[in-house]
């Protein structure tokens, strides 16, 4: 492997913690336990399980079961996140749907998508953001009192 590669792949795991930190942020931001450095690191290690088995093999189906593979990794860590509260409400579903969304990222990255992988960013850091504005809290408490009218 000569150094240019291994530069460029570097650039892109940069480019990976950067992304998955963006995201980590807002759930930091938002007083969750699962942060910045989670989330920089999972973009990461999926950036970099994603780019070794492209670099090692010309086999696009052996590419794709890695990818697979990150997916069901993070699918396991998620259920992991999720539980019911005392009231049986669940909760940790938007951390967990968040992580796996950046896992993502860090793939789209690792493939040379770099437009899709800001856009996939961008999205979610603004889906993440969206219950601190007040006309969303307003559109939701309209949506659950027009679903509920004997409440």
């Amino acid at each position: 492997m000569d150094i240019e590669f291994e530069l460029l792949l570097s650039a892109k795991l940069i480019m990976a913690m950067v992304l998955g930190a963006l995201i980590g942020i807002e759930r930091e931001s938002d007083q969750k336990n699962i942060g910045i450095r989670t989330f920089a690191s999972i973009c990461l290690a999926a950036c970099l399980f994603t780019a070794v088995s492209a670099h090692l093999t010309e086999d696009k189906s052996a590419v794709a079961r890695i990818i697979a593979a990150v997916a069901t990794g993070l699918g396991f860590m998620g259920g992991g996140i999720i539980f019911r509260n005392r009231r049986n409400v669940p909760q940790g579903l938007t951390t967990a749907a968040s992580l796996w969304t950046t896992s993502a990222v860090g793939i789209a990255i690792a493939l040379n998508m770099f437009v899709l992988a800001i856009v996939a960013t961008l999205t979610t850091f603004a889906i993440l953001s969206v219950n601190r504005f007040k006309w969303y809290k307003r559109f939701v408490g309209d949506f659950i009192n027009r679903s509920n009218p004997d409440e």
